[in-house]
């Protein structure tokens, strides 16, 4: 590849595929060109051995995403321990609550959000999570988790970066109150959050252990504040419940 090699070649042909899986459909080898800047002949170079190890495929539209990644996706969730099982301990607990189940899996030293699963109830706005790094861990009932199971170096990272960020007026920004906070819930084993992240949001979420006793994921509800204040014991069992019954699914 003319005047890219190494690490630099590498983060190009990732950043080919990144687009492709980002894009609604077909992607022509012109459009990705002009959106990495760079000439069409070095997108057929980076094209060329994701095609031909089946990570992408050609269409007469441009190139999609190819087999292999259904293939990485199956051993990423293995690893993971995302068993088909955590979608039906979300659906009792949706049924038995009325209120929208989530599940978010970590991995890494627990503030990345690996992998998503919910299961909404009709009419519930959603809860905006996606995977990677989650600037409002400190805000949510789930990132509360994973920051209280964190070790204390990887807690020092997210206070500098991203550090407390304020996303409503209840949000927690003070190192001191959050530390608190955490050790709270490290103590009674649920975290709760009530419109620190999003106004009109109220969340609680409970850990889930892989087999060596790790947190690797919660499982959490989102109401109404109202609703959590009117149901908060139910909806505190609830989430214990399914933290226990999600925990033996889990394959780390």
């Amino acid at each position: 590849m003319a005047g890219q090699t190494g690490p630099r070649a590498a983060d190009r042909t990732l950043e080919v595929l990144e687009l492709v899986a980002q894009a609604d459909g077909p992607v022509p080898a012109k459009a990705l060109a002009r959106t990495l800047g760079c000439a069409l002949s070095t997108v057929y170079t980076l094209l060329a051995p994701l095609t031909e190890r089946g990570y992408l495929v050609r269409t007469d539209g441009g190139y999609t995403l190819g087999y292999r990644i259904s293939a990485l996706h199956r051993a990423f969730r293995q690893q993971m321990g995302l068993a088909d099982g955590i979608d039906g301990v979300l659906a009792r607990m949706r049924h038995s609550t009325h209120a929208s189940a989530n599940y978010v899996a970590y991995q890494g030293d627990g503030l990345v959000i690996a992998d998503v699963r919910t299961a909404a109830v009709e009419g519930a706005e959603p809860v905006d999570l996606t995977v990677g790094i989650d600037p409002r861990s400190h805000a949510y009932a789930h990132g509360k988790i994973a920051l209280a199971a964190a070790g204390p170096a990887a807690r020092r990272r997210y206070l500098e970066q991203p550090g407390l960020h304020r996303f409503t007026p209840h949000t927690i920004a003070s190192a001191e109150r959050l530390d608190r906070e955490l050790r709270r819930i490290r103590r009674i084993g649920v975290a709760l959050d009530v419109e620190e992240a999003r106004p009109g949001l109220a969340c609680l979420a409970a850990p889930v252990l892989g087999a060596n006793g790790a947190v690797i994921g919660s499982v959490s509800l989102s109401v109404r504040p109202e609703d959590l204040r009117a149901r908060r014991h139910q909806l505190i069992a609830a989430v214990k419940q399914a933290a226990r019954e999600a925990s033996p699914l889990a394959l780390p």
